[in-house]
């Protein structure tokens, strides 16, 4: 198998670390190795992000703009062979890996907004004849560490808005799946890419623990699981660095009454299972209030007992593998335990395997779910759907509520009255109405609440340019 190098400077660079395998979680195959950077190729790495840094920033907006629409036209050429890594080492299925690449391409188009998302105040006459303005630097070395649930989005949502600000980048994707975001390394360096404004470290907990205390890294930007978030959280703002941490969710879809249930049935089934579960907006609570339990749990179950496992290069597939032999292991472990805690298997997912080696489960429907039950507390990330039945909307809230995670949050139904009453009630920092997962477009803010999000600021829009520049306010006499 081959081992993997690191991107630094427009070039690979060879590592002296451990090598773990990846593999491909459709058929548990080998395909390659991936090191463990030492500290000191954690220091080479950064030390080309800070070289590049002074050209960099130095550039003109409009000549860093235009490099951005270059970078969004080689993902664009070469996309092809980009879906085809999130495939063989992610295991999604040829639907969500075409459709997360897709995104990539609509943020990279996004960054090249950011003339217009950093302008700064100007006021005229303070007093008389002087003028105050406020003036946006680029706040240095940003260090990207990545999930493996999405290879190329969100590594590519942390780093371009960085790199159009005038930033360089260091970022660290999953040493499960880096092979994605290595290839477009070399295709943004081949697109004019100047060395060391893109750079791709390998490695796992160890190199990120020397990012966070590196003296270099001014800022850091994670997505990944709530503890690691709290961590990186905490630890890099004792190093006195910018941090964005984004952990885990336990979303809620409300289902009053009134809403049809066929429509809710179909959303809820995309919105659980879609990527097998694993999205950290993925919808992994139902909170069915009356009568609408049964008939809805009927539904979702029938509609998941039917959907296609398997091949995932098959586009008729919609429920690929977990990424691991382990999280088959935790997620069935959930599932027993939901037992032993009264709740009840309305679907079970265990018994639903597809695929000759790889790490597949089908869809897994609990009801009779409650607050308290670990399959409520904590976050499965994996193709398991909880009901939780309550006989009121304040009932409801309150189950909500309960959860240590607020990334997400929807209702279904047709109370346009309710449902404004929902968006104030939620405790979630997306809230969907008649929408299941609502992730909203990059021009609009998106940090979670509670503890699915450990930073002052949102990932997307303003808020990303207030985290990735630092300003000055000059106050000037006119002359």
């Amino acid at each position: 198998m081959n081992q993997l190098a690191h991107f630094v400077s427009g070039r690979s660079m060879e590592s002296v670390g451990t090598a773990a395998p990846i593999i491909n979680p459709a058929t548990g195959c080998r395909l390659g190795l991936v090191p463990a950077a030492p500290d000191e190729e954690v220091d080479i790495v950064v030390a080309a992000a800070k070289a590049a840094l002074p050209a960099w920033s130095g550039l003109a907006v409009q000549q860093r703009i235009n490099l951005m629409f270059d970078l969004r036209r080689a993902l664009e050429v070469n996309k092809e062979e980009i879906i085809d890594f999130v495939l063989t080492e992610t295991g999604k299925t040829l639907t969500d890996a075409t459709m997360e690449v897709n995104r990539a391409v609509e943020i990279i188009g996004h960054a090249t907004a950011t003339t217009v998302l950093s302008a700064t105040p100007y006021t005229r006459g303070i007093a008389t004849g002087i003028n105050t303005y406020e003036v946006r630097y680029p706040v240095g070395v940003v260090a990207a560490i990545s999930p493996f649930n999405f290879p190329v989005m969100i590594p590519l949502l942390q780093t371009m808005m960085a790199i159009a600000c005038g930033n360089t980048v260091v970022a660290k994707p999953s040493d499960r799946n880096p092979s994605a975001l290595l290839r477009l390394a070399e295709y943004f360096s081949k697109a004019g890419l100047p060395d060391g404004v893109f750079n791709v470290l390998l490695g796992g907990a160890a190199a990120v623990d020397r990012i966070i205390e590196h003296p270099d890294v001014a800022a850091i930007t994670f997505v990944g699981s709530t503890p690691i978030a709290r961590h990186i959280r905490t630890k890099g703002v004792a190093h006195n660095k910018r941090v964005q941490a984004f952990g885990g969710g336990k979303n809620h879809l409300v289902v009053m009454p009134d809403a049809d249930v066929d429509s809710t049935a179909d959303a809820a089934v995309s919105a659980a299972f879609g990527a097998a579960g694993q999205r950290c907006m993925a919808v992994s609570v139902i909170v069915a209030v009356g009568a609408i339990a049964d008939p809805l749990v009927d539904a979702i179950s029938k509609r998941a007992a039917a959907l296609p496992i398997g091949n995932i290069t098959d586009p008729s597939a919609v429920l690929g593998p977990v990424i691991s032999e382990e999280s088959v292991q935790r997620i069935a472990g959930h599932v027993e335990q939901a037992k032993k805690e009264g709740a009840t298997v309305a679907l079970d997912g265990r018994q639903h395997g597809a695929g000759d080696d790889g790490w597949y489960l089908g869809p897994t429907v609990l009801d009779n779910v409650r607050p308290g039950m670990a399959a409520h507390s904590d976050e499965i990330f994996g193709p398991v759907l909880s009901v939780v039945r309550v006989n009121s909307y304040e009932e409801a809230v309150a189950v909500i509520s309960a959860s240590d995670f607020g990334n997400g949050a929807s209702i279904f139904t047709r109370d346009v009255g309710l449902a404004s009453r929902f968006t104030d009630d939620a405790p979630a920092g997306q809230i969907g109405i008649n929408v299941p997962i609502p992730s909203p477009v990059y021009f609009h803010g998106f940090a979670g609440w509670k503890d699915s999000a450990f930073t002052e600021t949102k990932m997307h829009g303003r808020d990303t340019i207030d985290f990735l520049t630092r300003t000055k306010t000059v106050t000037a006499r006119a002359l």
